[in-house]
């Protein structure tokens, strides 16, 4: 499974290059799933009731297979 980004701990997010060939749906869905991260640090409901606010379609959008 490939990883388009991460958030460390200390707050470091780092991305993908292969993100870049995607699309901007794509691209800016992996980016507010990991600056929510810089405030919940795991999936929990908070989490996914804090990317469901701000990207209503943003599990439909990064559940694409590629």
């Amino acid at each position: 499974k490939r990883k388009w980004a991460s958030c460390s701990t200390k707050g470091k997010i780092s991305f993908n290059i292969s993100l870049l060939d995607k699309t901007d749906k794509f691209q800016n869905a992996v980016i507010v799933h990991e600056l929510i991260h810089l405030i919940v640090p795991n999936h929990s409901k908070l989490f996914k009731s804090m990317f469901l606010s701000f990207m209503p379609d943003g599990e439909k959008i990064l559940s694409k297979k590629f």
